[in-house]
């Protein structure tokens, strides 16, 4: 069953409670880095099932996701009231050939997007995270919840990568 724009919300915030979101988006890139340490390539691209992605293509998705955050952000501070646009994220991920990316490359892709994020939300005054956009699935979003929502995104997929990588039990 698939998830409504609400519950998928909901699930990403709680993945974020009681955490620094600037703190979390800024440590992501590194703790990516170090669960790809050592791993084998055959590795990153396996998915875990035929549904699921492999690490690789959730890398690839980080990257894409915080370029698409990055327009996001910079529209609603220019415009403020301004519509977002939802993307299908699975045939974005088949359009671009997820599975092709060199995980490595992606992962420094998302960094070098997400260092410049993190400096476009460092300049924000205080009225400013009250801007928001219109997402056409989600409804009124924030810069603030904005932020909070690629923290929990982060954290989601972190978790997954983990557990793809987690050795085998003998």
């Amino acid at each position: 069953m698939q998830e409504t724009a609400q519950q998928y919300t909901q699930r990403i915030l709680k993945n974020i409670d009681g955490k620094d979101p600037l703190k979390t988006q800024a440590a992501t890139a590194k703790a990516l880095s170090k669960l790809l340490k050592g791993a084998p390539a055959s590795k990153l691209r396996k998915r875990p099932a035929p549904e699921k992605w492999s690490v690789g293509e959730i890398l690839a998705h980080l990257a894409d996701a915080e370029i698409v955050v990055a327009w996001r952000l910079r529209a609603i501070l220019a415009a403020p009231g301004t519509p977002i646009q939802a993307y299908d994220q699975d045939a974005l991920a088949a359009a671009r050939n997820y599975a092709k990316h060199d995980p490595k490359k992606s992962l420094e892709h998302f960094r070098v997007v997400r260092e410049a994020n993190l400096a476009f939300y460092k300049s924000l005054s205080p009225e400013q995270w009250k801007h928001h956009g219109m997402h056409a699935e989600r409804g009124e979003e924030t810069l603030e919840r904005i932020l909070h929502m690629m923290a929990g995104h982060d954290i989601n997929h972190t978790q997954q990568i983990e557990q793809i990588l987690k050795p085998k039990k003998k």
